[in-house]
């Protein structure tokens, strides 16, 4: 019965490890943290319209879910609550610039976020969005493109100086190019820039507990059975013995 009884909690124990083992941070940082002069997208709301976005290589593999977070570095505060669409999309190889099938919207202009003007701390990803819809990205090239921005964050014509980021040079090796003005938001882009990419942070599942995915599950249910089978087996056998 003991050994039963064991069985069961290591079960019970591995269940739970699979439930939170996708939690993890991620965050894509440059070597030499930079104080860029750039107000594009998070110090203006209007002068980098209808799209404009930021292109990355060598980015871990990751799995957003409802209520995780994706996140970006302010350095001074913008003096307008920043509301607008973010959209993720990889692309189609490490390195590239072109998206991979669709973008999909992950932000809508609808929410604010935590710390919604930033502050002046450089290295804690205050801006902090609430993903809303599923992402799953396999790793290599990733695009993060911003449109639409709120009607009162549209308002915000002045131009201040907030982004933390990095050049295409960085050292770091994760930072491609940006695009800004861009008219139809997919490739090719159009006015392309080297300079004021911006940092950003993943927070998921480990760090914000959600619902396990179906891979999640289907591990779940195979140690489960597994479970099941060798409390049967070990009965079995106690029973042939008597």
């Amino acid at each position: 019965m003991n050994k039963i009884l064991r069985l069961i909690s290591t079960t019970f124990l591995l269940v739970l490890l699979i439930g939170t083992a996708q939690g993890a941070t991620i965050t894509i940082g440059p070597t030499n943290t930079q104080m860029l002069s750039n107000c594009f997208p998070f110090g203006n709301g209007d002068s980098w319209t209808p799209y404009m976005g930021f292109i990355y290589q060598n980015i871990p593999a990751f799995s957003l879910q409802p209520g995780d977070t994706i996140a970006f570095d302010l350095g001074q505060q913008n003096d307008t609550d920043i509301e607008l669409e973010i959209a993720l999309a990889a692309t189609t190889v490490n390195g590239g610039t072109v998206q991979s099938g669709s973008f999909t919207t992950v932000v809508t202009n609808t929410q604010t976020p935590q710390n919604p003007r930033g502050n002046t701390i450089i290295g804690d990803y205050e801006l902090r969005f609430t993903v809303e819809q599923p992402f799953d990205f396999p790793g290599g090239g990733l695009i993060i493109r911003f449109s639409n921005p709120s009607v009162s964050y549209a308002a915000d014509d002045t131009c201040n100086s907030v982004l933390v980021g990095a050049t295409n040079s960085d050292a770091s090796g994760y930072f491609i190019e940006g695009f800004v003005r861009d008219s139809d938001g997919v490739s090719p882009w159009q006015n392309i820039r080297s300079d004021a990419l911006a940092a950003f942070r993943i927070i998921n599942q480990g760090d914000n507990p959600s619902i396990p995915t179906l891979t999640q599950w289907g591990m779940i249910i195979f140690i489960v059975l597994a479970g099941l089978g060798a409390v049967y087996y070990l009965r079995r056998q106690k029973t042939v013995k008597r």
